[in-house]
C-alpha cells in the first residue's frame, strides 16, 4: 500500500456508508419469493406482504397505503408506512428482520471486530445512508453490528431523512459535518462507491477517504486522499496505529 505523506493528521470521526459496505447481500443467497428489486431497497417489498401478513389487509388495499405515504411524505421513514398499514412496530421490524437475515448480512466476518477496535482507541462512528433512520438501525441488527454489551457502535445515524438531502447532494455532506460539529479535515469517509462516497463528499471539502473493494487489490491507485483497501480490518490497522487518534501525524 502506498505510503501517505508525513503530513497525514488521523481523524476524529469516521463517516461511514451502510449499503455494500457494511451490510451485502449474502454469499449465494436469494430473497425469499415476494421480494424483488435491488436488495438495498427490499425492505420497500417486504411492506406489502407484511400489511397483509400482519395487518390483514388485501394485496391492494396494502399497496394503495403505500402509495400514498410514497406520494405524500417527501422525507417518510419507515415508520410512516408502519402506521399506514395500522401494524404494530415491533411485529414489523420482528417480521422484517425474520425476511432479510435469510439473504442479508455484514460484508464481511471482520467487519464487527475492526468497528470495535476502532472506536475502542476514540474514533467516533456515524452511519451516512440514503436510508432513514429506522431503516438503517434494523440493517445495522441484521449484521450483528448495533451494539457492544448493550451500548451502541455508531454514535449516530446520520438518515438523509433528517437532513432533506440525499447522499449524491453535496448539501447532504454540508449538513452532517454541521450536525456533527465537526470541520471537513476532522473526518473521513468509508464507502464503496467513488461517486457517493469519495466525489460527493470531496466536494464539500472532506479530503480524507477509504473505498473498499473486496473483489481486487487497487492499493496501487491509493494517494494522500484515497486510500483503497480490501477489508476493514485494513482500515482498522491502519488508523489504531496511533493510540491516540485525535490530530496525530503518522506515517501509513
Amino acid at each position: 500500500m502506498k505510503r501517505k505523506s508525513s503530513n497525514y493528521l488521523l481523524p476524529k470521526a469516521l463517516l461511514i456508508d451502510i449499503d455494500d459496505t457494511l451490510i451485502g447481500p449474502k454469499p449465494g443467497a436469494n430473497p425469499p419469493s415476494g421480494i424483488s428489486g435491488d436488495w438495498t431497497s427490499s425492505l420497500m417489498s417486504i411492506l406489502p406482504e407484511a400489511g397483509k401478513v400482519l395487518g390483514g389487509l388485501t394485496a391492494e388495499e396494502a399497496g394503495h397505503r403505500i402509495k400514498q405515504v410514497c406520494t405524500q411524505v417527501e422525507w417518510w421513514h419507515w415508520s410512516d408506512f408502519i402506521k399506514a398499514l395500522e401494524i404494530d412496530d415491533g411485529d414489523f421490524w420482528n417480521y422484517a428482520h425474520e425476511m432479510e437475515s435469510a439473504y442479508l448480512d455484514s460484508t464481511g466476518t471482520e467487519v464487527r471486530d475492526a468497528l470495535l477496535r476502532l472506536r475502542s482507541v476514540g474514533f467516533k462512528l456515524y452511519i451516512t445512508s440514503n436510508n432513514p433512520n429506522d431503516g438503517i438501525r434494523h440493517k445495522l441488527k441484521l449484521g450483528n453490528l448495533w451494539e457492544e454489551n448493550g451500548e451502541q457502535i455508531f454514535s449516530r445515524l446520520l438518515g438523509v431523512s433528517g437532513f432533506r438531502a440525499m447522499k449524491w447532494e453535496r448539501a447532504y455532506w454540508q449538513k452532517i459535518l454541521q450536525h456533527v460539529d465537526l470541520a471537513p479535515d476532522e473526518v473521513a469517509v468509508i464507502g464503496d462507491s467513488l461517486h457517493d462516497d469519495f466525489e460527493v463528499p470531496h466536494s464539500a471539502g472532506i479530503r480524507r477517504f477509504f473505498i473498499i473493494d473486496r473483489t481486487e487489490d487497487r492499493s496501487a491507485s491509493s494517494d494522500d486522499t484515497v486510500t483503497y483497501v480490501r477489508n476493514f480490518t485494513q482500515i482498522a490497522d491502519m488508523l489504531t496505529a496511533c493510540v491516540k487518534p485525535d490530530a496525530i501525524p503518522i506515517q501509513l
